[in-house]
């Protein structure tokens, strides 16, 4: 069996997070819609920009990129099938960005955050997400 790109990532995750991680990314190349986003959380340090960026490379521009992480999201023309966001615990106390989010997540648009503070999300967008624990500091 082949190793897959982002193998190296397998010793950093629990098993299960890992396989949903890879399953996802396989997805979103294969254009096959994911019902859930990923939130990446651990404190600085774990890699959780750095396993963006390697799933970034993977997929290329074309599929994926930085989304806003404003509700104005909805209304971007340009929205890849793999969206990346930075600080989605910010938006916790906005029902307007969370329901955005919530609703993309429903059409089944793929989306990978990362926050340093699960608490702070909003409990019914993590509702619709799966959480991976970045844990091992590097």
């Amino acid at each position: 069996m082949d190793l897959h790109i982002l193998h190296n990532w397998e010793q950093y995750l629990k098993q299960d997070d890992y396989n949903y991680l890879i399953q996802y990314v396989e997805n979103v190349k294969n254009n096959i819609p994911n019902d859930k986003m990923i939130i990446l959380s651990g404190k600085p340090r774990t890699g959780k920009t750095s396993l963006k960026k390697d799933i970034s490379n993977y997929l290329g521009f074309e599929l994926c990129g930085e989304c806003p992480i404003s509700g104005e999201i909805i209304y971007c023309e340009n929205i890849k099938k793999m969206g990346f966001l930075c600080g989605i615990d910010e938006i916790s106390g906005s029902k307007k960005h969370n329901r955005a989010f919530i609703n993309l997540i429903k059409y089944k648009q793929s989306l990978i955050a990362d926050t340093n503070h699960i608490e702070r999300v909003n409990n019914e967008l993590v509702n619709h997400c799966r959480v991976i624990a970045m844990e091992h500091a590097f």
